[in-house]
């Protein structure tokens, strides 16, 4: 830790720091000795080091609870929440201990995290790290909305506020590094709020990292796959916090920032064109909510199929998908459809013909569903910042239009 705290920081009552430990001996210390200079208390987990990291944490003035075997990361902090809840915190904070987040991030989240029922989540500042480390996070937190509705900022920061005894609760069964995406799911699931504050972060020369590129991305993997089929199984998930219920202008005017505005013109956008009969706005309503995109904006842009708009849809499938298949332009390939179904003289011959149809049907709005997708939401985003930044010149100037007013 390097960067150095305001001198005004004061620790917030009923919040502990946690900071799991394996084979850290070499920043261990200096993380431990900033946390106690913000008046923290800590407790450290030591996740069978063998390197003294847990001896050398206690001299620096952390509580530590040894594991006997190294169990992984996620097991350190569960165990570790588990500890702190028994004592009666109300949160705590998460902190890497390979020295990667400053004082100043820590005490900036602290601060923040006046909402006890919460997830806060620090999101670091990256704008120096390598391009895959950006490709990947963004990558990761993609699956994460794609699973719970919520863009958390930063899927694979270790700096976090957990409430507690809340989140030891969460049915969490991944481990190791998988422990902290789950655990952002599941939380979503039951109803716990996300909070995004953020944080710089650094790089120190020393730091020493456990992520096992090859192993730890398979887990991740596997992770995503089967939390986006058990949110797509509609059975409700257990919720630690009640929902509360929205009125119908608030569903209307809720999740329009510009990315989830662009999100819901993609989803209408693609919907429209999707083939679901007479269960596209069904759909599209069903995946808005899940994603947490404006429902109202996203049955508005899939109205772009209205009416006898559909069958001019679905002819261009159809059309493209033909295309696709056997190479020829769309008049030739429906007038050898017309021919095909007038040579037919039996109705298995018909039958074959139309599952042609409905396959090349298939395919094209297969192909034309992701391009109206990403037509539609660059416009969206488009607008949705043209608006953002009106309304902000608006506000801005609003003060210096209005009439002086007398002082008493």
């Amino acid at each position: 830790m390097q960067l150095i705290a305001p001198a005004s920081t004061t620790w917030p009552a009923g919040m502990i720091a946690l900071v799991p430990v394996f084979n850290h001996h070499a920043t261990v210390a200096e993380v431990v000795r900033g946390l106690r200079s913000l008046g923290a208390p800590v407790l450290v987990v030591d996740d069978g080091s063998s390197d003294g990291s847990g001896e050398t944490a206690a001299a620096a003035g952390a509580e530590v609870h040894r594991l006997p075997i190294n169990q992984g990361k996620g097991a350190a902090l569960r165990c570790g929440m588990e500890i702190a809840a028994a004592r009666g915190y109300a949160q705590a904070l998460s902190c890497d201990a390979d020295g990667q987040h400053p004082l100043v991030a820590v005490a900036s989240l602290a601060r923040a995290a006046s909402d006890a029922t919460a997830i806060h989540i620090g999101q670091r500042d990256m704008a120096g790290a390598p391009r895959s480390s950006r490709v990947g996070r963004w990558w990761c937190n993609l699956w994460v909305w794609l699973c719970c509705g919520w863009w958390v900022g930063d899927s694979q920061s270790g700096l976090r506020v957990y409430p507690l005894p809340v989140t030891p609760r969460l049915p969490v069964r991944a481990g190791r590094y998988a422990w902290e995406v789950e655990v952002l799911v599941r939380a979503a699931w039951a109803g716990l709020p996300m909070r995004i504050v953020d944080v710089p972060v650094i790089y120190p020369e020393n730091r020493i990292s456990h992520f096992h590129k090859l192993k730890d991305n398979a887990r991740v993997t596997v992770l995503f796959h089967r939390l986006v089929w058990r949110r797509l199984i509609p059975w409700p998930h257990e919720r630690l916090i009640p929902r509360r219920k929205l009125r119908f202008r608030e569903v209307l005017t809720a999740n329009l920032s510009s990315w989830q505005v662009a999100g819901a013109c993609a989803l209408g956008a693609a919907m429209g064109v999707a083939p679901l009969p007479g269960l596209q706005m069904a759909a599209a309503i069903w995946l808005s909510w899940l994603l947490r995109l404006n429902v109202g904006l996203t049955l508005l842009v899939s109205n772009h199929s209205f009416g006898p708009l559909l069958a001019a849809w679905y002819a261009l499938g159809t059309a493209l998908g033909m295309y696709v298949l056997n190479g020829l332009p769309p008049d030739e390939n429906f007038h050898l459809l017309h021919e095909r179904l007038h040579q037919a003289a039996s109705w298995p011959a018909r039958l074959d013909v139309l599952k042609d149809c409905i396959g090349s049907w298939l395919l094209g709005c297969a192909l034309l569903m992701p391009v109206l997708g990403l037509i539609a939401g660059f416009f969206g985003y488009l607008v949705a910042e043209i608006v953002r930044g009106r309304r902000s010149r608006r506000l801005e100037v609003a003060p210096e239009a209005g009439p002086e007013r007398p002082q008493p």
